[in-house]
């Protein structure tokens, strides 16, 4: 299992609560996702100088946007100098897109575990042409390092996420690992929304349900991970291999 070091895996961002390197991870071949190719995280509006510094001297090449055309629009991502493709590919999050409070009926979230689960089911029903395109943008080996994000870096981005870590044949359980990590990391974001509108907990963190609900779709309905990576989204494995893991 990858070492749980904060300092190896979450980058020293001023104005993001939740970016993260996706390198450390022992796949089951013993070898390792590589540090500074792949990052994940929230969005990007709120980034400082010194943290656009900090990415120019990653090199970042690629950003891919998972967020709906308002999200983009209410706030627009800040890039380093270093970035030459920033990609969107929109995947709606079910009505908690760019969720506004005041516009949203609280009422009527009885069971928000069940409407989580619930949608990362669909997202991975519903969004696999977006997820082919994502694989097909992290395979270009010039366009390596990457950032992929959406609005909170945890369900959108936790889903591609799992399905990189996939890809490069990591152990479920450091999957699980990496995406219960936007638990801790968000906390300071959104503890006076949740402090005001308790029922909002559920839907503002991750759950190993919520991840879990999406897996069990995939080994149900497309016969396994490796099936729905290499005939539904056209990984190409060996290649993501061959880019992203180390000795």
């Amino acid at each position: 299992m990858a070492e749980d070091k904060k300092e190896k895996w979450l980058l020293p961002m001023n104005g993001a609560y939740n970016m993260r390197d996706l390198g450390g991870f022992k796949n089951t071949f013993g070898k390792y996702t590589k540090y500074e190719k792949m990052f994940r995280s929230e969005e990007l509006s709120a980034l400082t100088m010194e943290d656009l510094d900090y990415l120019n001297r990653l090199s970042l090449r690629t950003v891919i946007d998972f967020r709906t055309t308002p999200e983009v629009e209410s706030a627009v991502d800040k890039l380093p100098e270093t970035v030459s493709k920033h990609v969107n590919l929109p995947i709606s999050a079910g009505n908690f897109n760019n969720m506004n409070i005041q516009q949203l009926d609280l009422s009527s979230l009885k069971n928000p575990e069940e409407a989580m689960m619930s949608i990362y089911q669909d997202i991975v029903r519903n969004s696999q042409p977006l997820f082919k395109t994502f694989f097909q943008l992290i395979t270009k080996h010039p366009d390596a390092p990457t950032l992929f994000h959406c609005t909170a870096g945890k369900d959108r981005t936790g889903i591609a996420s799992a399905l990189f870590l996939s890809a490069l044949n990591v152990d479920r359980a450091d999957i699980m690992l990496d995406y219960m990590r936007s638990k801790n990391c968000l906390k300071g974001k959104y503890d006076a929304i949740i402090k005001k509108y308790p029922v909002l907990g559920p839907i503002l963190t991750v759950e190993e349900d919520y991840l879990n609900a999406a897996f069990k779709v995939i080994d149900e309905e497309y016969n396994g991970i490796n099936n729905y990576l290499v005939n539904h989204l056209d990984a190409d494995i060996d290649l993501l291999h061959r880019i992203y893991t180390t000795d």
